[in-house]
């Protein structure tokens, strides 16, 4: 609707410098508009999924006015236009929002932070966070951090015991890489035509917490 500016086009995440600098690299890998036949998350921008677009335009709600911030062409409704009309900024407030803000991503050590956030915005937080505990389990002679996704007290009371050690976060991010490919090649071959992504999947795997 002309004259109308959704507030999630505007930035919202201050100086926060570290995430800044993190979202930057994600928004590289993720790249622009894609509306690939396999992708299951349908017309995506920026690494923003319509699917992911639609269930937090149920949350969000910048104005308290009722109407989701995410409708970005007023029509009410939010679908492939939404998806279009999606700016950079805006790829980068739901980054923000939805997984360094609601996760406190920045209360993490540095590199794992990063590492998590990507994945978080690659394969939704439930799905980074059980990856992280199962990366802190293998710490472990017995493991005992429950894999519930939930980045709670105990998970972030470990990720700082695991500091501690000499090699901690390296080796957790070695660990971390790991869960990542073994996640990628689970969704390939649990639905063959995800093959496709498979090779840019495992590069990007080996890559986390590079930043």
């Amino acid at each position: 609707m002309a004259g109308k500016k959704s507030p999630i086009l505007t930035p919202l995440y201050g100086s926060d410098a570290r995430f800044i600098h993190l979202a930057a690299t994600v928004l590289d890998i993720e790249g622009g508009y894609s509306n690939h036949k396999s992708d299951n998350g349908g017309e995506t921008q920026y690494g923003i999924s319509l699917r992911f677009l639609k269930s937090e335009g149920k949350l969000i709600d910048l104005n308290q006015d009722g109407r989701a911030d995410l409708d970005l062409d007023f029509d009410g409704d939010i679908d492939g236009a939404d998806i279009r009309l999606l700016t950079k900024e805006a790829a980068k407030n739901l980054y923000y929002l939805c997984f360094w803000e609601r996760l406190s991503l920045k209360t993490l050590p540095t590199f794992i932070d990063g590492a998590v956030l990507d994945q978080a915005i690659n394969g939704g937080a439930s799905a980074a966070v059980k990856m992280l505990q199962r990366a802190c389990n293998r710490f472990a002679i017995v493991p005992d951090l429950k894999v519930d996704g939930d980045l709670g007290f105990k998970t972030r009371s470990r990720l700082w015991e695991i500091k501690s050690f000499g090699n901690g976060i390296p080796k957790l991010i070695s660990n971390y890489r790991q869960e990542a490919e073994v996640r990628y090649n689970a969704i390939a071959r649990a639905d063959p035509k995800q093959v496709i992504f498979l090779d840019g999947w495992v590069k990007r795997a080996r890559r986390l917490g590079d930043v």
